[in-house]
């Protein structure tokens, strides 16, 4: 394979390509870690050492390309990770990719290429010898002329099927080759829109990127006769910036959903909602002003009324439900069952229908009573070792040892004291983000240091660690 041009790509920035299928796509070299870096992220995310493998140091880069939505073309951003060596090569063999589809945001930069965290799992997904893509979704990363279309399962698809198409077009040019296999996992919003991508690649050959496996997590599956209803049970739903969300993001896309939003929201919400969905403005704050008895907020009789089988929101919602579909590919799963946000019975309800229908490979897996937040790194770790156990990763020429002993640590006067270390080797203090904080080079067996608050990991050079949490 051509190596990378690290630096150059840097100072250039963009890289431009056309092809019958795509009309143009940009590619931005944004970051490179090595795999000790990687390890480091692994590391503070209290992953088990060995349980994803470490070999590569990875790229990041940011894909910016075209997709189709209500008939016209816009160009969205999505995040790249590629395997590359020591020297900025790409990887030596042919690489399959893990498309995995983030979850709710509501800023535009917190999406995976700008600075949303789940933009930092790409680079333990790719360091195994796969391709991680992570679309940012219409309307946010680099998208700005539209509300992003809110589990709107066609354009999460289109959104993950346009950036299959641009990574490939730009394969040549980034001196990458592809096995064909293709995998995808998401988690909240993500899952809906990882099972999105799964049924349109299984339904439309003729894009040519057949399913390997896919790995759903903690998603709303069943919007019509699950989460929805569920959620407008509630006297107080968790997160009513959900409903909102939804309600303009399906009358942006339907059209029909209402005349004016005061026939579902009492004022000042109905007025005052539109401006929060700006694309600069956190979901919490959305959730606080929205905070209250659901009866104070929305009109009388108003969500029963859009759940009438005759509602376009209702339809709106069976068009957007994803279980009924049977799978000819591995699907797994995962949800957690003291999840307050998106109900569990959406994934039982899925592998019910389509085991009930003839699909032979669907499972579930209970990640136990866990809350939304508590089981996300759980389940979206289990759904990539799982992918990684079905994937043909590539091998890297020399396999890089970061396989970690543990240091100690205690508290000092001075920050901490750190023992076991071997004279005359570097080591390397990473924050609770994986990025370097300090750096420096050992004295002696022992070395005394200041450390931040919270977490932070020391990866020494013959790659030992010690994780070490400070108050």
């Amino acid at each position: 394979m051509r190596a990378l041009n690290l630096a150059g790509a840097m100072m250039a920035a963009l890289l431009f390509i056309s092809s019958p299928n795509i009309q143009a796509q940009s590619v931005e070299l944004l970051e490179v870690r090595s795999a000790i870096q990687v390890q480091g992220l692994a590391g503070i995310l209290g992953i088990p050492d060995g349980l994803l493998p470490i070999d590569f140091n990875v790229a990041k880069y940011r894909v910016t390309y075209p997709m189709d939505y209500l008939g016209q073309s816009h160009d969205v951003s999505g995040a790249m990770f590629l395997p590359v060596d020591e020297e900025g090569n790409t990887a030596a063999c042919a690489l399959p990719t893990h498309t995995y589809m983030h979850g709710t945001v509501f800023l535009r930069e917190g999406a995976p290429s700008y600075d949303g965290f789940e933009g930092e799992l790409g680079f333990l997904m790719a360091s195994g010898g796969m391709i991680g893509l992570m679309p940012d979704y219409l309307g946010l990363g680099s998208s700005e002329d539209v509300l992003h279309p809110y589990v709107h399962a066609a354009s999460e698809a289109e959104a993950g099927i346009a950036l299959l198409e641009a990574v490939t077009a730009l394969q040549d040019e980034l001196g990458i080759g592809l096995t064909g296999e293709h995998f995808v996992s998401g988690y909240s919003q993500g899952g809906h829109a990882a099972m999105a991508m799964a049924k349109r690649m299984q339904e439309d050959p003729d894009a040519g990127f057949p399913l390997a496996a896919a790995a759903p997590m903690s998603g709303p599956y069943d919007m019509s006769g699950t989460q929805l209803p569920a959620g407008m049970a509630q006297d107080e739903y968790s997160n009513p910036a959900y409903l909102a969300y939804t309600l303009l993001a399906w009358q942006q896309t339907y059209g029909n959903i209402y005349v004016d939003l005061s026939e579902i929201f009492q004022e000042p919400y109905a007025s005052g909602l539109p401006p929060f969905f700006d694309g600069e403005t956190e979901g919490f704050v959305i959730n606080e002003y929205l905070a209250g008895p659901t009866e104070d907020i929305v009109q009388p009789g108003a969500l029963e009324g859009l759940m009438s089988e005759d509602h376009p929101f209702f339809i709106a919602a069976q068009d957007n439900d994803l279980y009924q579909w049977v799978p000819e590919s591995p699907v797994q799963m995962y949800y957690c069952t003291e999840d307050e946000q998106v109900f569990y019975d959406n994934a039982l309800v899925a592998e019910a229908w389509m085991n009930d229908n003839g699909a032979t490979q669907v499972t579930t897996i209970n990640g136990g009573p866990l809350d939304h937040g508590g089981c996300a790194l759980l389940a979206i770790l289990g759904g990539t070792v799982w992918i990684n156990g079905l994937a043909e990763l590539c091998n890297p020429t020399a396999v890089l040892d970061v396989a970690l002993e543990t240091l100690t640590w205690r508290p000092n006067m001075s920050g901490v004291l750190v023992e076991g270390l071997t004279p005359g080797q570097r080591w390397t203090l990473f924050g609770m983000d994986g990025r370097i904080l300090d750096a420096g080079r050992a004295q002696g067996p022992s070395c005394r240091m200041p450390v931040p608050s919270g977490l932070s990991l020391l990866v020494t050079e013959d790659g030992r660690s010690v994780r070490m949490a400070v108050d």
